[in-house]
């Protein structure tokens, strides 16, 4: 768990890696311009401690913390090709990053 489909301020893979999770995401979102909107978000995900039953246990050899909580903000833009995203997110590491898609997160 990690990234742009999941924890928003994480990169992919980053929070954990487990057979069981529970993943949680509320967004806001608001014109801006006709083509344009904004949007501000809250992402968490939890392993439920399942990480350490994966073989190998690659959670526990990469030291992923299991769960994590990432906020920010965003722009959505409606252009030819469908709608373009782009979310400024920050975890609770305090570390940050920036995350592009296409289409809406859900």
């Amino acid at each position: 768990m990690g990234g742009s489909n999941s924890i928003r301020g994480y990169d992919a893979g980053q929070v954990a890696s487990g057979r069981s999770y529970i993943l949680a995401s509320a967004e806001y979102r608001f014109p801006i311009f006709p083509i344009a909107g904004g949007v501000i978000f809250a992402d968490f995900a939890s392993d439920l401690g399942s990480g350490d039953t994966v073989i190998g246990n690659p959670a526990g050899e990469q030291n992923k913390p299991g769960s994590g909580f990432g906020y920010g903000a965003g722009v959505r833009v409606d252009s030819p090709l469908g709608l373009i995203r782009a979310d400024y997110g920050i975890n609770n590491q305090g570390n940050s990053r920036v995350h592009i898609g296409i289409g809406q997160r859900f």
